[in-house]
């Protein structure tokens, strides 16, 4: 009878480093901060790569309140209106700064690599959030 399990010695095979997923070119439909509205050539929308979607897709994380629409999933979105009449000006702006980063590791995990230079402002009771992301496409200032 010929033996189909086969037994191996551990120690004869090297242990698999954990392979990383390379991640799919961000791409975006290229959008005017200024006007809010899609940019276009000749009469038509086009796309953008790169950091340039990053800094779209940071700064659409930024307009859309977590769980309020049901098109989105759970993980989508930021969590700042809750800080309202939360305290301090100090507590406010401590908060916000863990929520912007939960709210871009939740979606942007892979894109975004780290935040810096976070500046929050609270002026009559409006966060003006300003932070650069760093992403493996480069530098993004943010604005929001």
């Amino acid at each position: 009878m010929i033996d189909v399990f086969l037994f191996m010695d551990p120690e004869e095979f090297e242990v698999q480093e954990e392979i990383e997923e390379e991640l799919i070119i961000p791409r975006e439909w290229a959008w005017d901060f200024e006007k809010l509205d899609f940019k276009t050539k000749d009469g038509k929308m086009y796309q953008v790569e790169g950091k340039e979607a990053i800094k779209i897709w940071l700064w659409k994380i930024f307009q859309t309140p977590r769980y309020r629409y049901l098109i989105y999933s759970w993980d989508y979105g930021h969590e700042l209106e809750g800080l309202i009449g939360q305290g301090s000006q100090s507590y406010i702006k401590a908060e916000a700064e863990r929520l912007i980063k939960e709210a871009i590791w939740l979606t942007l995990n892979g894109y975004v690599e780290d935040i810096k230079n976070v500046q929050i402002d609270l002026i009559n009771d409006v966060l003006d959030i300003r932070f650069t992301a760093i992403t493996p496409y480069g530098e993004v200032n943010i604005d929001v």
